[in-house]
């Protein structure tokens, strides 16, 4: 009988041979902001799985042990740098950067990511120079610029305000903190400092929440929610939207901003809300409004490769009160449409919900890269 296993055991290691360590692969590339480039893996990346290598003064080389799952890409950034990523061999996937004048470059481990700006200049993440390549970079002197940047996160609705409730029954307050809490997840690891609204089902009035982020300091203020519409209309309305605070310039937005206000909206005058709206700073609509796009244009660019049937909203403005009371750049996100038969489901599962949050962190790295 020990033979017999013995045997056994010896077939099943000659038929089924140990598995070598998880090949390396690019999933994904997306380039934001003015200068740099996230490079997406299969797995965690870290600085001796490449080599970086100069081939001249103006043009400079990272060899990743990796296959490049996407078609070999070609980026050019407003300084007159090139970045060129392609499959060299079976086995190493090539980064060139070229550029006009002397070739420096930054590089920020994060997971699975791997960010390089092109342009240090604006001391967004560590300067690795010809001269610095054998050094490892200054992680925790990055992640600590980083982290002076504050994210008030606001997941809508809550305890008794169910918000509304979706094709699959299940109510929006629900979905809302599940991406926030993706969200909050993946801004810490890219060092920043996140607060969060509410971290449980509980309920806060609408000027509770920006109160809190003005007394937190916070450098941006994020408000998730869900988007649906009434019963007796088209259950085809879908698509992903960002919007800012400002008057309605639609009958749309106007809709969306009635539905979301409702929790204090009997006890406003419609001229005396139309009054604020006017005298807003409009310094601090301006980087809504930027904001806005960025955020938009990371989430649209996470998820189109898996969701390539995703309707793009826009970026609208709109009189939301949630936003009202924020004395820093304020956005609303409609993360989809909770009633529409399709999109409805797709929200509740937990990996668009995980796409969706890599794409808003994308685009607030982007805005604070544009925006120091």
């Amino acid at each position: 009988m020990a033979r017999f296993l013995a045997f056994l055991l010896f077939f099943a290691c000659w038929l089924y041979p140990a598995t070598p360590s998880q090949t390396l692969k690019i999933v994904q590339i997306v380039p934001f902001g003015k200068s740099n480039i996230k490079i997406t893996f299969n797995r965690k990346i870290q600085l001796n799985d490449l080599k970086q290598k100069s081939l001249s003064p103006q043009k400079g080389l990272l060899e990743i042990e990796a296959v490049l799952s996407t078609k070999k890409k070609t980026y050019r950034f407003p300084n007159k740098t090139q970045v060129q990523i392609l499959q060299f061999n079976p086995k190493i996937v090539r980064v060139v950067i070229s550029s006009e004048k002397k070739t420096d470059y930054g590089l920020r481990f994060v997971d699975k990511h791997l960010y390089i700006d092109i342009d240090p200049k604006d001391d967004q993440f560590p300067i690795l120079s010809e001269k610095k390549k054998t050094q490892k970079l200054p992680l925790k002197q990055e992640q600590k610029k980083s982290s002076k940047k504050r994210i008030v996160l606001d997941a809508g609705h809550g305890g008794k305000d169910c918000g509304a409730i979706g094709i699959l029954k299940v109510c929006e307050k629900v979905i809302t903190l599940n991406v926030a809490k993706l969200l909050e997840k993946e801004l810490k690891k890219r060092g920043y400092i996140v607060y969060m609204t509410r971290s449980q089902d509980v309920y806060l009035g609408l000027r509770e929440r920006t109160d809190f982020a003005n007394e937190k300091n916070a450098d941006l203020f994020v408000s998730i929610h869900a988007n649906s519409v009434p019963k007796r209309s088209s259950k085809t309305a879908n698509g992903i939207e960002t919007y800012f605070l400002s008057t309605a310039r639609s009958e749309r937005a106007r809709m969306v901003a009635e539905k979301e206000n409702k929790d204090d909206i009997d006890t406003m005058n419609y001229f005396s809300k139309l009054s604020f709206l006017n005298s807003l700073n409009t310094h601090r609509i301006i980087a809504s409004n930027k904001l806005a796009i960025d955020i938009q244009s990371g989430m649209l660019r996470e998820l189109k490769n898996r969701y390539p049937n995703l309707v793009d909203g826009g970026v609208r403005e709109g009189p939301f009160w949630v936003l009202a009371g924020a004395l820093m750049p304020s956005v609303l996100i409609e993360i989809g449409y909770i009633s529409h038969p399709n999109e409805g489901r797709r929200i509740n599962h937990r990996d668009f919900q995980a796409l969706l949050a890599n794409g808003i962190a994308d685009g607030i790295d982007g805005y604070f890269a544009k925006n120091q």
